[in-house]
Parts: C-alpha cells; sequence; structure tokens
C-alpha cells in the first residue's frame, strides 16, 4: 500500500495541483516505481489519459516517491456502473477505455528506457505461456489449503496454450491492472488511468481480459467488461479503436488465466493477515474471495454451467 498526498507545488515556475505517493520503507520498490515513471512520461505524451509524471526518487530512510499531476474525477467503480449521474459517462466510457488502451499497446519496449528491466517472456516466447507458467510459480508460494479448481484450470491452460496458433504481433507495454477502479470519470466519461505500478511486456489480450475478470463487474455479471459492456462490445470497441484483429480464443483463455491470477490475489491477502505481517479486516475478507473466484473459473472451464 502507498500514501497518497495531495500538494501544491512549483513545477517549471508554474504553481501546479500534484500528487507525491510514497511507498514505504519495508516495501519499497524503486526500480519498479522508476518503471511506471518511465511509463506514464511515455504514455502522457501519446494523450493517454494518465497523470503527468514529474520526479520520481528515494528518500534517505528508504521510501521511494512519485511525484505526478492531480486529476480530477472519481474512482469509486460501484458509482460508475449504477449511479443515474453517470449514465451518460457509461455510454461513452468503454469506446473512451478502449482509445487509451490502444494507445498504450502502442508503445514497444524500445520505447521505454526502463524495457530491458521489465518483466515479459523471452524473445520469441508467447506471453501467454509465459504468464501462465508465473502465475503458477506465484500460486504456490501463497498456497495456504488446497484448491483443486486453480490447479485443473492450469492444466487446461496447458492444453489451451499448445493449440493456439503462435501470437503474430511483437510484444507490446501493457498497463497490467487495466480495470475498473482504476479509472477515474466523471460525468463525460474518462479522466485518468490510474495504478501503473504493474506495467510490464505482454500482449494486448492480457489487458482486455482482465478488465472482464469477474471481480471487477462489482456485482453486475451480465456485463463482462468492467459491470459496463459484454465482452463482445469491448473486444470490438477495441479492435476497431486499435485497428487490431483480437483472438477471442487467446481472450478467452487469458481471462482463465487472470481469473487464476485474482485468486492467488487473494490467498495472498489472506496470508499477509494471517501471518500477522498487515493486521487487516479488509485483508482477511479479500482472503475469504478465493472461492467465488473458483466457481467462475470451474464455468469458464466448462466443468459446469454458468451461474449469474
Amino acid at each position: 500500500m502507498h500514501d497518497s498526498w495531495a500538494v501544491d507545488g512549483t513545477v517549471d515556475g508554474s504553481l501546479r495541483e500534484l500528487v507525491v505517493r510514497v511507498s514505504p520503507a519495508g516495501r519499497a520498490d524503486y526500480e519498479k516505481t522508476r518503471r511506471e515513471f518511465e511509463v506514464l512520461h511515455v504514455a502522457f505524451g501519446r494523450v493517454v489519459h494518465c497523470p503527468q509524471p514529474f520526479d520520481v526518487g528515494q528518500f534517505e530512510s528508504g521510501e521511494d516517491y512519485l511525484v505526478m499531476s492531480r486529476v480530477l474525477g472519481d474512482s469509486n467503480p460501484r458509482q460508475l456502473i449504477t449511479s443515474d449521474k453517470y449514465a451518460n459517462a457509461r455510454a461513452r466510457i468503454i469506446g473512451q477505455l478502449a482509445e487509451d488502451l490502444a494507445r498504450i499497446h502502442q508503445i514497444l519496449p524500445d520505447d521505454v528506457a526502463a524495457a530491458p528491466n521489465m518483466r515479459g517472456p523471452a524473445p520469441g516466447e508467447d506471453p501467454l505461456a509465459y504468464y501462465r507458467r508465473e502465475a503458477e510459480a506465484m500460486f504456490r508460494v501463497f498456497l495456504l489449503n488446497p484448491h483443486p479448481a486453480i490447479e485443473s484450470a492450469f492444466r487446461w491452460l496447458d492444453r489451451r496454450i499448445e493449440q493456439l496458433p503462435e501470437p503474430q504481433r511483437a510484444p507490446c507495454v501493457v498497463h497490467g491492472d487495466f480495470r475498473i477502479g482504476n479509472v477515474m470519470y466523471d460525468e463525460e466519461g474518462l479522466t485518468a488511468l490510474l495504478d501503473w505500478e504493474g506495467t510490464h511486456i505482454g500482449e494486448p489480450e492480457e489487458d482486455i481480459a482482465w478488465l472482464c475478470t469477474r471481480v471487477w463487474r462489482f456485482g453486475k455479471n451480465d456485463r463482462e467488461a468492467g459491470g459496463i459492456a459484454s465482452r463482445e462490445e469491448w473486444v470490438r470497441a477495441y479492435e476497431a479503436a486499435s485497428r487490431l484483429a483480437i483472438s477471442r480464443e487467446r481472450v478467452a483463455t487469458w481471462e482463465v488465466l487472470q481469473n487464476n491470477r485474482w485468486a492467488e490475489i487473494t490467498m495472498m491477502q489472506a496470508r499477509a493477515h494471517l501471518d500477522g505481517h498487515t493486521q487487516s479486516h479488509e485483508l482477511a475478507a479479500i482472503g475469504r474471495r478465493t472461492a467465488e473466484t473458483e466457481l467462475e473459473i470451474l464455468c469458464l472451464t466448462g466443468v459446469r454451467e454458468k451461474v449469474s
């Protein structure tokens, strides 16, 4: 978790409204924060809705910091997907998200100075195969109890990946946490994409599928894309914005992997609470959500019928 502070400061002689985000010394990762800064710099220059980054550094006491512009808007996901006040924003935001995500995916590794240190597949390796392997390694680290549904999904993923054609596009920069909840909006729609700390090298279908992961629908499960649009509407909006043909088979495979990833995150949060690292009712509550994600995985892999 980070601490974020709204401050007013002078940048190039002009008074600016800023946000200073500070990572606690015990959980700081300056190299990750610097990668985030550099990707934000490129994205902002390409007219992506995101904060403008101004500075990044590390205090002598061990904390790292990121200074960026302050963007107006709300980030409450339930307001966005349910409030009459934001009906116009809901109607527009899927197209806006598609346009921004297409711009992000036009950023190639060579465009980012930190690219040699960014996580990603080896040259010529299928990003889906690489991140499936990474996900199982994470699962083994945070496993608390047996989870046959997740074990089964990894085997399902192996079979699917073997059957899929090799990707025809070069790897690109992906946001890494592209979801409702990391979106700022007003009554006209999108104002900013937040939380770029997970940015890495991958392929477009990864970000596309993460928005469709069940947990980010906030109860509107008939609208797979963030509780706002259907999965197909979202993919078509992205295709229109990017002028790329998106493989539905790869998106479907990524969606299973992304649900596995979320299940692993619930385990990680539970372990942080149970181990006493961070005593938190919120982490404990998130840790109880593994089972609902396992049910979604079983539905996506055809083990049982879809549930609402």
